[in-house]
């Protein structure tokens, strides 16, 4: 079996198991921006502020992408890995549903004016087209979602091997680690080139649009 298959045929089912929960987060987002339980707001507007500084003021796509790649490939990298308890990954799973829910809705909301002054581009930079823009965004749903829900999913099967059928830790996660390398992150690589332009566009048409 190549590794291909390994994951995306080995995987599958609890790749959806992981986008189940995934939209069980999601939905749980809406009445906790609604009602503003500050609780579990805390931990995803910091994470959210810390990718802000990391990335500064009116950033270049590359630094954007970059930024934007290292955290997403270590965070996921974590989430599969803490597979040697099977309720780990599915509680990682729901609890980056409600955080992205959580960022979203503030990014739309109250926090769009923090946001906008961080993202938009200065005079001389480059601003993709609304095409572009679209296709992209299209883009990182296509790669980055799935790509989570498959570290999730091989995570919940490293807690199978682990558990239940008593194999070593390192043992079960080499295979894991060695197809994440393979092909999950050079897939991360090209969603965060494609949400870097995707957002340089959106913040792009703001300042269009206020100026």
């Amino acid at each position: 079996m190549s590794l291909v298959e390994y994951v995306l045929i080995g995987h599958f089912r609890l790749a959806l198991v992981a986008g189940i929960l995934f939209a069980a987060g999601l939905l749980a987002s809406v009445p906790v921006a609604r009602y503003r339980l500050s609780a579990l707001e805390w931990l995803p507007l910091r994470l959210m502020r810390l990718v802000m500084r990391l990335m500064g003021r009116a950033p270049a796509l590359a630094r954007m992408a970059i930024v934007i790649w290292l955290f997403n490939s270590s965070a996921m990298f974590v989430y599969m890995a803490s597979g040697f308890l099977a309720a780990f990954p599915m509680i990682f799973a729901f609890w980056t549903g409600l955080n992205i829910g959580l960022m979203v809705a503030h990014a739309g909301g109250d926090g769009a004016p923090l946001f906008a002054e961080f993202a938009r581009p200065d005079a001389g930079q480059w601003l993709p087209s609304k095409q572009l823009t679209a296709v992209c965004g299209a883009a990182v749903l296509l790669l980055e979602l799935p790509c989570f829900f498959y570290a999730l999913g091989m995570g919940m099967g490293l807690a199978t091997h682990v558990q239940q059928a008593g194999a070593r830790y390192a043992v079960a996660l080499t295979p894991r680690a060695s197809a994440y390398v393979c092909i999950i992150v050079p897939a991360l690589l090209v969603s965060a080139v494609a949400e870097s332009i995707a957002i340089r566009g959106a913040a792009g048409s703001a300042r269009r649009g206020g100026s």
